[in-house]
């Protein structure tokens, strides 16, 4: 009996040392496991302003209590985080169940609840070839009478709600401008309800959905309303609902030629500048109604050609479908002129046929 107790004895104290030993083991797997994790850092901003930032793991969710801070702004209701500053939907996080793979930078939608009057004058401006968009010509040379049919005028509904209703047709483009200017455009990325059956983007300048060309897809009569804010325009948002079919008939016509003159010059501008607010002119040969530059350009440079009459834009824009010789030197995005690879070129564009040549 004594032997059987010692040995009970041992048997005992051996299994309490191994349980220590794989307990001890087990809290240095956990720990080494921890300290291979990736950490990462999110940063939390309200326009230009840094809110703050919190830390987390790769693909693991942020601790609550590291960011909710962040969705207090003062007098201001919070609609939500995103990866853009534009708040595209598509960008949108939930925190609760997204995670992240990398350092991130985060925007709030804080909606204030105090906006300032919007006094500027919003208009559609767009191309057709059979409905109304066409005398516009993307915001083309118009009597304010004319331009008046194609404002977007106060709801009073909310603060600075605006509304156009207006026929539409198959292959017309169009985007939202104030005071029949271009800068601040809204196009595609600026719909929060749209219909992609009915609608679709048709790229445009920068490569932001946010300034990218409308297109129709099906004729109808739609309204297309605009929110703003003043003192922030990524908050700004459009929606477009198709009431019906058209209201009126579109009549497809035959465009005229342009008639060039002694006073019509073209322009280049492009992504070299993020705004794409530098115009480079071309030279005219003598004689002749064909125009061309020489530029050194950068990879993914995108690019279009803008035909002025005097200082007057005419809305007449040549982009890759005008094209005719060097295709093979672009990078195709169906839309914009975008160079594939680092070099100087020489662009010819031709009004009589309204083409572009590209020779490197």
């Amino acid at each position: 009996m004594k032997k059987n107790a010692f040995l009970t004895k041992t048997l005992a104290g051996t299994m309490a040392t191994l349980l220590i030993i794989s307990g001890l083991t087990g809290c240095g797997a956990a720990k080494a496991s921890d300290a291979t994790k990736e950490e990462l850092t999110i940063t939390f901003m309200n326009q230009d302003q840094t809110l703050g930032t919190a830390t987390a793991y790769v693909d693991e969710l942020l601790d609550k209590a590291s960011y909710e801070a962040f969705e207090q702004v003062e007098d201001a209701e919070f609609n939500g985080w995103f990866e853009t500053p534009s708040f595209l939907e598509s960008s949108k996080k939930d925190l609760s169940t997204d995670t992240f793979e990398k350092d991130t930078t985060l925007y709030g939608d804080f909606r204030s609840n105090t906006v300032a009057e919007d006094t500027r004058h919003w208009y559609i401006a767009g191309t057709s070839t059979k409905g109304a968009l066409k005398l516009n010509n993307w915001a083309g040379s118009l009597s304010d009478e004319e331009k008046a049919s194609f404002e977007l005028t106060p709801t009073g509904n909310n603060v600075n709600e605006f509304s156009l209703t207006i026929d539409l047709f198959e292959g017309d483009q169009f985007q939202v401008i104030h005071d029949w200017k271009w800068d601040g455009q809204k196009g595609y990325g600026k719909f929060t309800d749209i219909d992609e059956s009915q609608m679709e983007n048709a790229g445009g300048l920068g490569g932001t959905a946010d300034t990218s060309n409308v297109q129709v897809l099906v004729d109808g009569n739609y309204t297309i309303t605009l929110t703003t804010n003043p003192d922030n325009q990524a908050q700004d948002t459009l929606s477009i609902v198709r009431n019906s079919d058209p209201l009126t008939d579109g009549e497809e016509t035959e465009e005229e030629p342009f008639e060039v003159t002694e006073n019509t010059k073209v322009f280049v501008k492009g992504s070299w500048v993020a705004d794409w607010s530098e115009l480079k002119e071309l030279e005219r040969k003598d004689g002749a109604d064909t125009y061309t530059i020489e530029m050194e350009l950068k990879a993914d440079t995108e690019l279009c050609f803008s035909v002025f009459e005097g200082e007057e834009d005419t809305g007449l824009v040549l982009k890759e479908e005008n094209v005719t010789a060097g295709m093979d030197l672009l990078t195709e995005n169906g839309n914009n002129v975008k160079i594939s690879a680092d070099g100087t070129y020489t662009f010819t564009v031709n009004l009589d046929d309204m083409t572009v040549e590209i020779a490197k």
